[in-house]
């Protein structure tokens, strides 16, 4: 092959600078410097190399020289041979060819699909919800091929027993749960592809793993790399819980990280002879009964169900379904103050991912507009935006099991819920099956599923729990949602509070109706102050509990 005939490979050179300046930063982080070192095995197995047993040894300075080396390995692309593989452990030079290990600022694995395997989205699942990083290998035509993984750790992670690795990186292989123990302590480097016994493995750019443009930047990806850290002990946690269930993905999900409560949810499994089908039928949720529910909005909105938001028209109800999901798909900075919706906090720590709002009725233009209002900065990076055209024959059914492919989806709003329906609104068949799938949804992937809905034609509720009686077509649209939201208009107000809530009051879930004005150039609903803000209130606990003393004493009598 004549030099014209080259690959073009001018473009790997500043993405592998890019990523070994990421991994001095993570070092760095946790108070560490020293060298790392390119190397490749003493045999061809594994990989195939150029030369057997080669080392370089390099620190932070001389990484221009490290990628030139790993450039001239990799020969332009052109096989049979790899390039150098990286021991991201930070070492201390103690002689003239002699260095000892310290440590590192991060945690590693590399889980490749081999043979006809193929990578399920459940791994992800669970790397995302321990706080690792991860991104898809490619081999040949498949565009999922195995993970690479980075955990940044809280602190310097230790030295693993042999020396490969260090402590963490066999658990976050464990977790992801794709067998290929010839490789999972290697550090393939993103942008070069790799020979190896099972074909040719290549991650394409290591920034797929971060928010967009967070490793071009020092200052951003210092504070990606701070925002990102976790705790060896829940990387252990995590690791020793999905052992102890079996590597059976349902319990990790339901029963969570809790290493102490362990023995007491095998002891319900073995109750139910170890059957899957029948645990979940029947098995508690996950983690205890103080924490059935994690809130998108703490009292409002729960993930892993579905909520009806119900109003009269006038409120604001697309406006306000629109607000929640642009203050759920930003990165909010350290210490930046959390939004609040309808006067209650969005839970920001608990809304990482992809954001989906279904807009049915409002078109580009609107959609567009009411944007830059809400986030006139662009930071709501993480939002998707789905019309009501899925492909020729496609129902909205089909269309979600299209999206269970992405790993985590904290919120989901379909706004209206008529325009997502395959009939009559009317028809409880076709609303019970509208019902099925954003069920499945929501509970599959934990997902907070918000449903607007509008009102009879006419309706003039005078409290949120006429909503209920108002809502518009079948009375599967009252009895399916654990949750409904009602607004209404109250002359220049908006009233909203629950009109209907099955999740236990202990949760805190909202009590009373609270009224807003309409702030016409923000399009959003300004909770009003002090008692002006606050009507028709519930009792209080302790209101509940006098009452209850008096009628014991009363009893007694």
């Amino acid at each position: 092959m004549s030099s014209k005939e080259l690959p073009n490979v001018s473009h790997i050179p500043a993405l592998l600078a890019a990523e070994l300046n990421m991994l001095w930063l993570a070092h760095e982080a946790v108070g560490l410097s020293g060298y790392m070192c390119l190397y490749t095995n003493a045999e061809q197995i594994p990989f195939r190399s150029k030369t057997p047993g080669f080392k370089f040894w390099f620190s932070k300075a001389e990484t221009p020289q490290a990628v030139d080396l790993i450039m001239e390995h990799y020969n332009h692309s052109i096989l049979p041979n790899s390039s150098l593989l990286l021991n991201p452990i930070i070492h201390e030079k103690t002689g003239e060819d002699s260095y000892k290990p310290l440590g590192s600022g991060f945690m590693w694995a590399t889980a490749l699909a081999l043979g006809v395997h193929r990578l399920q989205e459940q791994s992800s699942e669970r790397l995302a919800e321990l706080g690792a990083l991860a991104s898809k290998f490619h081999r040949g035509d498949s565009d999922a091929a195995g993970l690479k993984i980075i955990a940044f750790s809280d602190k310097v992670a230790a030295v693993s027993e042999g020396g490969l690795t260090v402590e963490g990186c066999r658990e976050i292989y464990d977790l992801a749960d794709i067998r290929s123990d010839q490789y999972w302590y290697s550090y393939m480097l993103s942008g070069i592809g790799y020979l190896t016994n099972n074909g040719i493995f290549l991650h394409d750019d290591v920034s797929y793993l971060f928010p967009n443009g967070a490793i071009e930047n020092d200052d951003a990806c210092r504070a990606m790399i701070t925002k990102s850290a976790i705790s060896s002990k829940r990387v252990f946690d995590s690791a020793f819980c999905w052992e102890s269930y079996d590597r059976i993905h349902s319990l990790f999900k339901k029963f969570g990280t809790n290493r102490e409560r362990v023995p007491q949810n095998l002891k319900f499994f073995e109750l139910v002879a170890r059957d899957t089908d029948l645990f979940d039928a029947t098995g508690p949720m996950r983690k205890g009964a103080e924490e059935m529910f994690e809130f998108i909005v703490p009292g409002l909105i729960p993930r892993g169900a579905v909520t009806l938001l119900g109003a009269t028209g006038g409120t604001g109800k697309s406006s306000a379904a629109h607000h929640l999901c642009v203050l759920s798909s930003i990165d909010y900075e350290p210490g930046e103050e959390a939004p609040r919706w309808l006067g209650q906090r969005v839970a920001v720590e608990k809304t990482k991912g992809i954001c989906i709002y279904f807009s049915g009725e409002d078109g580009p233009p609107i959609i567009n507009a009411r944007a830059s209002i809400f986030d006139p900065d662009g930071r709501a990076q993480r939002l998707m935006f789905q019309r009501t055209d899925f492909g020729d024959g496609v129902t909205f059914a089909q269309h979600l099991k299209r999206l269970h492919k992405i790993p985590n989806v904290p919120l989901m709003v379909i706004d209206p819920a008529r325009k997502y329906l395959t009939g009559d609104e009317d028809d409880s068949g076709v609303v019970s099956d509208f019902f099925e799938a954003i069920e499945e949804f929501a509970i599959t992937k934990n997902c907070a599923v918000v449903v607007v809905h509008h009102l009879q034609k006419g309706a003039n509720p005078k409290s949120t729990r006429e909503v209920l009686d108002l809502l518009r077509g079948s009375q599967v649209f009252i009895d399916r949602p654990r949750v409904v939201i009602g607004m209404f208009r109250e002359g220049p107000y908006a009233v909203a509070g629950l009109a209907k809530n099955n999740i236990p009051p202990t949760l805190g879930m909202m009590t009373e109706e609270r009224v807003f004005a309409r702030d016409p150039k923000k399009l959003q609903l300004v909770w009003l102050p002090g008692k002006e803000g606050v009507r028709d209130a519930t009792l209080s606990e302790e209101e509940l509990e006098q009452l209850a003393n008096e009628a014991q004493l009363k009893a007694g009598q």
